[in-house]
């Protein structure tokens, strides 16, 4: 059975993380990878605002570190447990902890169990369907990007994915049981964090043989998410339903990679009046040179539309951002890059007003 790039994406979130990672131990089919990250990273006055290096607007430096580890073990011949770890530490980034000190803040924790060409069983922290299986695909940028786009800051806790690949097509499933305190990009009347009742989500796709440079590619997703409502303010969320589509041709790591995603969110208030949508579409284009320099660039549209803009605190605005990025592999554990983010025009009244100050950032980053 031909496996897509995508499954294999999909059955391990780290995989991007682990292209260098170090075997410490491999044994009877057991085995343990270490790999991570050190890079230092200088931004411009907005950016490092941005960033949590400073408040005050002023250029910074700013260091950050990354730690994993994938496990894995064969429980008899056609199934396998593994398990992923995955911590971030950055210095002054508003992760401080109770000492006043620099602490490391998880991006992925999760166990599963993988069973070959039926598909793989995972659960614990990590993002849902739509992101993984759709919205991911032009998630190309250091820094800048994403801005057209909900869910890719979304790393959840109590998660469930099942996920299958074969003969070119891809299907993920993800269930979010009850946690407090959860990313939720768009809920912008609680600062982006709410307690979640109950989630769900699933994406579909499928990759063609390679057409020229590459293989053609459309995915499809839908999720949905509750929230608790014992509070029963105005002001309390009830749910948001999302929809995303993708279209992409070749591969973001060598030759031209071209990418179109749409995606919304529509969130239901308890007080209808405040009901809002949230949608934005994203188009990248790059190209990757065998010497290891990559130009990456697109277009990102996000837009903020509320039912009743008469009494919303926030209303009908677009912001438009054009990412630039350049990178440079020097070797295949150090790169150096320079990316940027241009306003091409956001509205004054968007939810972000930072974004409409063009931004700029410079860093090297060395892998392990």
């Amino acid at each position: 059975m031909k496996k897509s790039l995508l499954a294999l994406a999909v059955a391990s979130i780290a995989v991007a993380s682990t292209a260098s990672a170090a075997t410490v131990y491999d044994k009877d089919g057991t085995s343990m990878e270490v790999y991570g990250r050190v890079q230092a990273v200088a931004y411009s006055t907005h950016g490092s605002d941005a960033m949590g290096s400073n408040s005050y607007y002023d250029n910074s430096l700013q260091a950050s570190g990354r730690l994993g580890f994938n496990l894995r073990t064969p429980l008899n011949d056609s199934i396998a447990a593994y398990a992923n770890a995955e911590w971030d530490v950055a210095d002054n980034d508003g992760t401080r902890d109770d000492n006043g000190d620099d602490s490391f803040s998880a991006r992925y924790l999760f166990v599963g169990a993988d069973f070959g060409q039926y598909g793989a069983l995972q659960a614990g922290r990590f993002e849902d369907a739509v992101y993984q299986g759709v919205t991911a695909y032009t998630d190309v940028y250091e820094d800048w990007g994403c801005y057209g786009q909900l869910a890719d800051g979304d790393k959840r806790d109590g998660m469930i994915m099942y996920s299958w690949s074969g003969y070119g097509f891809d299907f993920a499933a993800t269930y979010g049981t009850a946690k407090d305190a959860q990313s939720v990009e768009g809920a912008w009347y609680a600062d982006e964090e709410l307690d979640i009742d109950n989630s769900y989500s699933v994406a579909v796709g499928y990759s063609s043989p390679d057409v020229l440079f590459g293989p053609i590619a459309v995915r499809l997703g839908f999720g949905s998410a509750h929230f608790q409502d014992d509070a029963k303010a105005d002001l309390t969320y009830d749910r948001y339903d999302q929809y995303a589509a993708v279209l992409s041709w070749g591969s973001v790591d060598v030759g031209p990679y071209i990418a179109a995603m749409y995606n919304i969110r529509d969130f239901s208030m308890e007080n209808s009046d405040l009901d809002y949508k949230v949608q934005g579409v994203e188009a990248v284009l790059a190209y990757g040179f065998e010497c290891g320099v990559s130009i990456r660039t697109g277009y990102q549209w996000l837009n903020n539309d509320p039912d009743n803009e008469q009494v919303s605190d926030y209303k009908n605005a677009d912001a438009h951002i054009i990412p630039v990025y350049v990178n440079y592999d020097v070797t295949p554990n150090f790169n150096v890059w320079a990316e940027a983010r241009f306003d091409a025009g956001t509205d004054e009244e968007f939810v972000d007003d930072t974004l409409t100050e063009n931004t700029y950032s410079v860093g090297a980053r060395y892998t392990f």
